[in-house]
């Protein structure tokens, strides 16, 4: 079953009414340029009240470890979503912070899109390394992949080292532009990042945002198997005001495509 998020609440009413439409996952935007922006006080407030089995992530920007462990510790969040320049050293650090208040920590790292947006010809070099998703580990029996590359005939070559599992639980492909990091309601080229897809697929949790709506959704399941999706802009009346029944339409349609898989 696919996990649902449903990113970027400000408020009670909206984070409960996704709940009641039967997300998985809410979001929490700590970045004070996004339109969706909210206090640490706001969000202990809608986090209290919110049950357990739903997963509260914290959304950050190019924030301090400290900054978020210390979020993290007054608001009750459960999970992190790194969502600007962070890389595996920070991702390590924050890891190790977190375990003071979470058990198990959930890092989620976004990546752009358009960064596996390539036509077959040209070769795209990507490293799960640096972003965090496994270590190097030549005496662990599964394998890394070290880079991708697509060739005219569109066929994969993978170069490939020993692994383990990294501290990042899951990769969220989203839209961006020069403007905005994320929350841009356009969608990215499924079919193009389809390749890759798989490859994120098979080592890490691959969650699709950008521009996802009730009426779009099942497409991209369909053309990319996630293991989740993320929506803000697609469930929303204005920016930051989500819509009761558009959050709802987009979880049963979200339910409907996992059937028909």
């Amino acid at each position: 079953m696919t996990w649902i998020k449903i990113c970027g609440n400000t408020n009670a009413e909206d984070a409960q009414a996704a709940v009641q439409a039967g997300a998985n996952a809410l979001g929490f935007v700590f970045y004070d340029k996004s339109k969706r922006f909210v206090s640490v006080d706001t969000v202990k407030s809608i986090v209290a009240e919110l049950p357990l089995k739903v997963e509260k992530i914290g959304v950050f920007v190019n924030e301090t470890v400290e900054g978020i462990q210390k979020i993290v510790s007054e608001t009750g969040l459960t999970a992190v979503q790194l969502h600007g320049d962070e890389d595996a050293e920070f991702s390590r650090a924050l890891f190790r912070a977190l375990s003071k208040d979470l058990r198990r920590p959930i890092i989620f790292r976004t990546c752009a899109a358009h960064i596996f947006d390539k036509p077959a010809d040209q070769s795209v070099g990507w490293d799960p390394v640096t972003s965090g998703l496994v270590e190097p580990d030549e005496a662990y029996k599964g394998k890394r992949v070290q880079k991708i590359h697509v060739a005219q005939n569109g066929d994969l070559f993978l170069e490939t080292h020993g692994f383990r599992p990294g501290i990042i639980t899951g990769v969220l492909l989203d839209s961006s532009n020069s403007n905005q990091r994320g929350g841009t309601g356009q969608a990215f080229d499924w079919e193009r990042v389809q390749p890759w897809a798989g490859i994120i697929n098979s080592i890490s949790k691959l969650i699709v945002a950008g521009g996802l709506h009730a009426g779009n959704v099942q497409e991209a399941i369909h053309i990319l198997h996630p293991w989740g999706v993320d929506v803000s802009t697609g469930v929303e009346s204005a920016p930051g005001k989500k819509d009761r029944n558009k959050i709802r339409a987009f979880v049963e349609a979200v339910r409907a495509a996992d059937e028909s898989d």
